[in-house]
């Protein structure tokens, strides 16, 4: 199994992101899973121009010559695609979304139908790759406030995403509080360690089971410390 992060935190490496990743790329490895963790801060990828020279020019070939290239290089063979992003205004990091936004130069413009009778983009992946199933997602996020009702537009973002690449969301970490990872406060070491490892054990269920349980799923979504004792941390910095 290939699992594919990519990074979308402007502070790359030295962000809150970056350590949920990081872990839970460490729990997949040690179930055997080759793991790329792809900074994108450390990348030139240029906006998307809307030129469609990829659609409709050259197929597939997008007329920016960036790092663009080498990040879609990983779609070829991973099985599972990490889409890392702090949350910024209720979504995705601009970093993030003009990856995002030029992967459509890999994708098809033909249009079908879906079981529902909506459109969406056929499944281009598939007919590449001979049958082969798209990568499943995993979203990992955090976010400065401490209820996991942030998150909800970035959810239903990432879900129309999957559904228009033929896939599915199979995991969801979203982390409120997420400035807590990040600071160094001896009271708060034993939290963030135990937090850490259950994204490890996040990472060995994504391996062996394709999901996370339940049980672990429960603990990844409990407040850090409580919720006011934050809010009035956060107000008093």
């Amino acid at each position: 199994m290939k699992i594919v992060a990519y990074n979308g935190s402007p502070k790359g490496k030295n962000s809150s992101t970056n350590l949920m990743i990081d872990e839970v790329l460490k729990g997949a490895k040690e179930k055997g899973a080759n793991v790329v963790n792809y900074i994108l801060s450390e990348k030139n990828i240029g906006h998307c121009t809307g030129c469609f020279h990829c659609w409709y020019v050259e197929k597939n070939k997008c007329i920016l010559d960036d790092d663009m290239k080498d990040a879609i290089s990983h779609f070829e063979d991973m099985d599972i695609l990490i889409l890392g992003t702090p949350l910024y205004f209720d979504n995705v990091s601009g970093m993030l979304k003009v990856f995002l936004d030029r992967c459509i130069a890999y994708g098809s413009y033909f249009i079908e139908k879906d079981e529902y009778g909506e459109s969406k983009h056929i499944d281009a992946f598939k007919k590449k790759h001979n049958g082969k199933q798209a990568p499943r997602i995993i979203v990992i996020s955090n976010g400065g406030f401490a209820e996991q009702s942030q998150f909800k537009a970035l959810e239903f973002m990432m879900d129309r995403m999957a559904r228009n690449m033929s896939t599915k969301v199979i995991a969801r970490i979203f982390r409120g509080q997420g400035p807590l990872l990040m600071m160094n406060n001896e009271q708060l070491k034993p939290i963030i360690s135990n937090y850490r490892e259950l994204l490890k054990q996040a990472g060995r269920e994504i391996v062996t089971q394709r999901c996370i349980s339940k049980e672990t799923q429960t603990k990844l979504n409990e407040p850090l410390i409580p919720i006011d004792i934050y809010n009035q941390q956060i107000n008093n910095r």
